[in-house]
């Protein structure tokens, strides 16, 4: 089932489309000046009207790279993570023989 051609996508309303992307971009995440353009794309999604649609699409595809919903690839795989992992319970307990004393009926 396809769309109509004329139907709006979220990312038609989103404000960083007139924005350079090299912003959303950084070349690494380490460097001072690779953090300040970090916060610079940042403050850009803070004001954007559709960043839940942004981020909910980078975590569905998994986007590796790029600021998208006003995450970073580290933030957006913690957020993964932490969002998909199955509930813990504790595993039996494995006895390997020998390691309990045996009990023989009598």
């Amino acid at each position: 089932m396809s769309k109509p051609a004329n139907e709006e996508h979220w990312s038609d309303r989103a404000i960083c489309r007139g924005a350079d992307p090299e912003i959303f971009f950084p070349i690494g995440y380490g460097a001072p000046v690779l953090q300040a353009q970090i916060q610079a794309a940042k403050a850009i999604c803070r004001n954007c009207p559709v960043i839940a649609d942004c981020l909910s699409w980078a975590l569905r595809v998994g986007e590796p790279d790029g600021v998208w919903g006003g995450t970073t690839p580290e933030e957006r795989r913690y957020l993964r993570r932490t969002s998909d992992a199955p509930a813990r319970r504790r595993l039996p307990a494995i006895v390997v023989r020998g390691d309990v004393e045996e009990r023989t009926a009598a």
